[in-house]
């Protein structure tokens, strides 16, 4: 008899879970099903153009007012393009502005430029007693 018990007890219990699975399915919208409602929006994107137009505001002068030429302007090497990717600085020096090209090239200059003075100037060497 305890068996049967728990058999009905199951399925009183499925037969629970289905009744509250449709109810939640009839209640809910069906535009709401799959879209999220629209809440209040803030309007953060104006800071973000705003930090956008900043940013390339910067650039145009150099590029408007331009007549620069490179060391290797011109030449073959600047139209092969797996290197000119590496070289454009050499080829049109405006990508100096680049902040993609100008931090490793600012980092090479500086890095060397500490470590000639590191090597120069004693006092710049790490106390042996401190270590």
């Amino acid at each position: 008899m305890a068996r049967r018990t728990r058999t009905s007890t199951l399925s009183v219990v499925l037969a629970l879970a289905a009744a509250c699975l449709l109810a939640q399915w009839a209640l809910t919208p069906l535009s709401a099903a799959f879209i999220s409602p629209r809440s209040e929006q803030k309007h953060v994107e104006v800071p973000a153009v705003l930090g956008v137009l900043a940013a390339l505001g910067t650039s145009l002068p150099a590029q408007a007012s331009y007549n620069w030429n490179g060391p290797l302007t011109g030449s073959e090497i600047c139209n092969t393009k797996p290197i000119v990717w590496l070289i454009y600085p050499l080829c049109d020096p405006v990508f100096l502005v680049s902040p993609i090209y100008l931090f490793p090239i600012t980092l090479i200059v500086f890095g060397s430029l500490i470590t000639v003075l590191n090597l120069l100037i004693p006092a710049t060497q790490p106390d042996e007693d401190l270590r």
